[in-house]
């Protein structure tokens, strides 16, 4: 999860022979756009920019997320505001009388790896460089505040139980995306470096490593992890978990996992297995644009049983590490229903171990089905190996996949469209 947010250079005191010789061209000078701005006072914002600053905050839209009555989105460089609950509408195309309300221009998306200046710590920030600061911040900061850290490391488990709204996230970010501060856990024997139990976070442009998790989302709705990277973790990189619904990860790289145990080693882990004591409920979760392994030990990612409508796509596999333990001989491992696994990538690297790239199975009964698989391309060596293999009374619908060299294709109850 790369940005900074822009300011126009303000003009500074001219002559008055340089006002006249501006004033008979007819230009005002400004830094980065075509129009002059007002003067404001040295660490004055204008309203312009303040609202910049706020509607940027605002969660991207996600197709498969529902949104409630004054929920608000950015999209295609708009902010957008929900006048009604609603689910799979887009933006921009429902019309002047639609669900969506134009509220103007949105400055550019977070995590656009744009390679920019680091973004200034302003009035909505916590600026930490210390373990103790971040663990202050995190049980202290409030809805629309950033905690922004600076290039070091910070040691510790770290958590928070603090919610964030819609119109309101809460950010923790590094101060410079191209230095992203590491937060760390103590060991990889365990602990976690991040866990969040609040609603609309946003944790982006940072690097987690050396604990028993990496990230770990409990009952955190409509949270987005944004070019994070996740490495050198026990178990699983990072866990979408106790009710965790409408989140996202995208834009990030995950490896080296499972190593304190091969056969818990998911990248991401979507809900719980059953017989636990979390909420299972883990509903339209994203994994987007995201690069697994090498040395990813269990399954790339986990979907299980309880969970509805997952959306993992544009991402990369890598199965150079996948040990096989605990039945772990595939990319993807689907137990839920309803997901889309569409337009990935996935890489066989030689590993022997790889049975499917894609599997599905049934855990408990009615689980496991109405899964859709399009447009993925798969390098398996091995013409054994199938693309999709469903189990058990397990479903799924498959079209436009492709394999690189030829071989087995689906094996199951797949229907081919």
């Amino acid at each position: 999860m790369k940005k900074a947010r822009s300011r126009s250079r303000r003009l500074k005191k001219t002559t008055m022979a340089g006002m006249a010789l501006l004033l008979l061209l007819g230009t005002f000078v400004t830094w980065g756009t075509a129009s002059a701005e007002p003067q404001t006072s040295p660490g004055e914002a204008s309203a312009g920019e303040v609202a910049v600053l706020a509607e940027c905050a605002a969660v991207p839209w996600s197709t498969g997320s529902a949104y409630s009555s004054g929920a608000e989105v950015s999209h295609a460089g708009k902010l957008w505001r929900a006048k009604w609950w609603t689910t799979g509408e887009e933006p921009g195309t429902t019309g002047q009388w639609g669900v969506w309300e134009d509220k103007g221009p949105c400055g550019p998306g977070e995590g656009d790896g744009g390679g920019s200046a680091p973004p200034e710590v302003s009035s909505d920030a916590i600026a930490c460089s210390t373990t103790s600061c971040l663990q202050s911040a995190l049980k202290n900061v409030v809805p629309g505040k950033r905690i922004v850290l600076a290039p070091g490391i910070y040691a510790g488990s770290f958590s928070s139980t603090v919610k964030g709204t819609a119109q309101q996230p809460v950010v923790i970010e590094s101060q410079d995306p191209a230095n992203p501060a590491i937060i760390s856990g103590y060991s990889t024997g365990s602990g976690y470096s991040l866990r969040v139990q609040g609603d609309y976070w946003i944790i982006r442009n940072l690097k987690f490593t050396n604990a028993q998790k990496g990230i770990l989302l409990d009952n955190s709705n409509y949270s987005r992890i944004t070019n994070v990277e996740v490495y050198n973790i026990g178990y699983e990189a990072v866990h979408f978990r106790d009710g965790t619904s409408y989140s996202t990860i995208e834009n990030s790289r995950i490896h080296n996992t499972g190593k304190t145990g091969a056969g818990f080693g998911e990248g991401v882990y979507v809900g719980s297995a059953e017989g636990a004591s979390y909420n299972q409920n883990t509903h339209y979760n994203t994994i987007r644009n995201v690069t697994f392994g090498p040395n990813i030990t269990a399954e790339h990612i986990d979907i299980k049983e309880r969970s509805i409508g997952t959306l993992v796509e544009n991402c990369t596999f890598h199965g150079e590490g996948i040990s096989g333990a605990n039945y772990a001989d595939s990319f993807i491992d689907v137990k839920g229903n309803n997901a889309i696994i569409r337009n990935n990538a996935a890489y066989q690297n030689g590993n022997s171990v790889i049975v499917d790239a894609f599997q599905l199975h049934e855990i408990v009964p009615g689980w496991g089905i109405n899964n859709t698989f399009t447009g993925n391309t798969v390098y398996l060596s091995d013409p054994a190996v199938y693309v999709i293999g469903a189990y058990n009374n397990t479903s799924a619908t498959a079209s436009q996949n492709t394999r690189s060299p030829a071989g087995n294709m689906y094996k199951g109850n797949v229907t081919v469209q």
